[in-house]
């Protein structure tokens, strides 16, 4: 696919391979409290201050963090996405978390989310 259009026509076209090769991975899970944070930055900024503590244990502050640190504000994030134990692991974009919360004793939280992994390119001003 060329973009943009062009007064000059295809001279000034950027070709973008529209279809590929692509890996999606879908992940769902059942938050639990834990005893310690469940995110690490690893470098990054990500900035945990504003829980108890500073740390993102309890299964609400885990669902909290997904829903507002974890969605993605623009093509400049990328995230490593690493599958515990089985020496599976990719770097792409979320395109999609979901949350589902049912029961009220104990409450019962639902998470998933759906990666595509790839090299995640943008050009930054």
């Amino acid at each position: 696919m060329p973009l943009p259009q062009a007064a000059l026509g295809d001279a000034e076209n950027v070709l973008v391979k529209a279809e590929g090769n692509a890996i999606r991975i879908s992940v769902g899970w059942i938050l639990h409290d834990e005893d310690s944070s469940v995110v690490t930055s690893q470098g990054g900024t990500i900035d945990t201050s504003k829980y108890s503590g500073g740390s993102v244990a309890t299964a609400d502050e885990q669902a909290r963090f997904l829903i507002e640190d974890m969605q993605n504000k623009g093509i400049e994030y990328k995230y490593l996405l690493v599958l515990g134990d089985t020496n599976i692991s990719r770097y792409g974009l979320i395109e999609k978390i979901q949350l589902q919360k049912s029961g009220t004793t104990p409450v019962t939280w639902k998470a998933s989310l759906q990666f595509i992994a790839g090299d995640v390119v943008s050009i930054e001003n």
